[in-house]
């Protein structure tokens, strides 16, 4: 889940403000109740689309 689902998700079980979310959700991840991780599949994802994009240039620069 991504910061912005965690501080909603707070904020729909507690009723709280987004400030007070955002608050509970900074002591979580210091107490480390909230174990924050690299979305690797996304970075993934993006280093497969530029090696595409830079493929496609590259075929592009040769053919010219």
């Amino acid at each position: 889940m991504s910061k912005k689902e965690i501080i909603k998700k707070i904020r729909e079980i507690t009723g709280c403000s987004e400030e007070k979310a955002e608050i509970i959700f900074k002591r979580g991840v210091e107490d480390e109740n909230i174990i924050v991780r690299i979305n690797w599949e996304w970075v993934m994802n993006r280093v497969i689309i530029a090696a595409i994009v830079a493929t496609g240039l590259w075929a592009l620069w040769r053919h010219i």
